[in-house]
């Protein structure tokens, strides 16, 4: 059962659109089946939804007798969304139909370097910009925050990189510009929203996306729903301590202080490259080059970054036990040379009673945060002009 109250128009409708949404296509029985309620109960819900031209309703053909069904499909003139990704330097921002097709995007540099108003303002002129371009009504903005986040209030708590980012109303302050509900969200939780939605889990109801930058977490789908924890701490692994792999010994140990973060970031990765090559600059792009001209160094510094994501990937798919596992971040540009090092380490700490999980590597690239953020908008946002 659905377990809502159907007298809450907003949530109930909000949840028949989801519903369309992740079949793609139904007609009313069908959706009275998957929401468990009675027909004629849903019969008046989805004939004020598409009075409101949230669904466009169609005769589909079919090869069967009898009468062929009506199905319900989301109306893409009937609005959009839009998704806002950002870190210290960079911003993403996309724009996606009511029928959740993307139809717009942007990417800008910040000058994070400058502080809390000055990243404000840049990220609120794009999502204007952004809006203007998509000729739609807008109906709400995701915005995907690095860093720690209160979600309930709209708060950005602190980041260490934008100088004065302490709890930031960046919810509030974005509505006011943009005169729409803004949700936000951690933006390595919002990537696996991205996987959920439009990705390599698109239909999946549990699912795990590592997302791997500067910062490492985990973005975690039970029920089809985003699981944040009681204290919205869910998925935060940057912490743990973990086994570092020696890729010239062919050997594990663990080490003092040795954390996800510090052994397995991004940032890490860079920094090994550049300990082993003499340099003092930690270039993530020129380590990536490097794997992708196979430098013998890189390859062995890349081995050891995968072997700490096979140790995530193992411990994570035992304690959750979902149906994929999708690797996110600027490591997924290396395609196969990252993805399999990481299932083949991944495959050492399998057990029994968990045998390999299926691990893929994100399509969604550098938009995957905002991508995230757009579904983080159209799922949080309810039609309240429901009567």
């Amino acid at each position: 059962m659905l377990g809502l109250k159907v007298q809450d128009n907003a949530d109930f409708g909000a949840e028949i659109i989801r519903k369309v949404r992740d079949y793609e296509s139904l007609s009313r029985v069908e959706l009275a089946r998957v929401l468990g309620v009675a027909a004629s109960t849903i019969g008046r819900h989805v004939d004020s939804l598409v009075a409101g031209g949230y669904f466009t309703e169609t005769v589909e053909p079919t090869k069967e007798a009898g009468r062929p069904p009506t199905k319900l499909r989301p109306n893409p003139a009937r609005g959009c969304f839009l998704g806002l990704d950002f870190y210290a330097d960079m911003a993403f921002a996309t724009a996606v139909d009511f029928a959740q097709r993307p139809i717009a995007r942007r990417k800008i540099s910040l000058k994070g370097n400058q502080g809390a108003d000055s990243v404000m303002q840049q990220i609120t002129d794009v999502l204007v910009d952004l809006q203007k371009e998509t000729q739609l009504p807008l109906l709400s903005v995701g915005l995907a925050v690095p860093g720690r986040v209160d979600t309930r209030n709209g708060v950005a708590i602190r980041y260490v990189h934008v100088p004065g980012w302490e709890n930031v109303p960046i919810a509030e302050q974005v509505g006011k510009t943009m005169k729409v509900p803004v949700f936000i969200e951690n933006n390595i939780r919002t990537m696996a929203l991205a996987e959920r939605w439009f990705g390599e889990g698109q239909g999946c109801q549990e699912l795990i996306c590592l997302g791997v930058r500067y910062g490492v977490a985990a973005g975690v789908i039970r029920g089809g729903q985003l699981a944040t924890g009681h204290q919205e701490l869910g998925g935060e692994i940057r912490g743990w301590n973990c086994p570092v792999f020696d890729a010239k010994a062919e050997k594990w140990e663990w080490r003092p202080g040795a954390t996800v973060e510090k052994a397995g970031s991004a940032g890490a990765a860079a920094a090994r490259y550049a300990e082993l090559k003499g340099s003092d600059t930690a270039d993530l792009d020129a380590f990536l080059e490097a794997v992708e001209k196979e430098d013998e160094v890189a390859l062995l510094v890349l081995r050891e970054i995968a072997a700490v994501h096979g140790w995530v990937v193992s411990q994570m798919t035992q304690l959750i036990d979902p149906e994929i596992v999708v690797l996110a971040g600027p490591l997924t540009r290396l395609g196969s040379a990252y993805l399999e090092p990481v299932q083949s380490f991944a495959l050492q700490f399998e057990s029994d009673y968990h045998p390999g999980i299926s691990i893929r590597i994100s399509e969604l690239g550098e938009f995957a945060g905002a991508v995230g953020a757009a579904a983080l908008a159209l799922e949080k946002w309810r039609p309240e002009d429901l009567g």
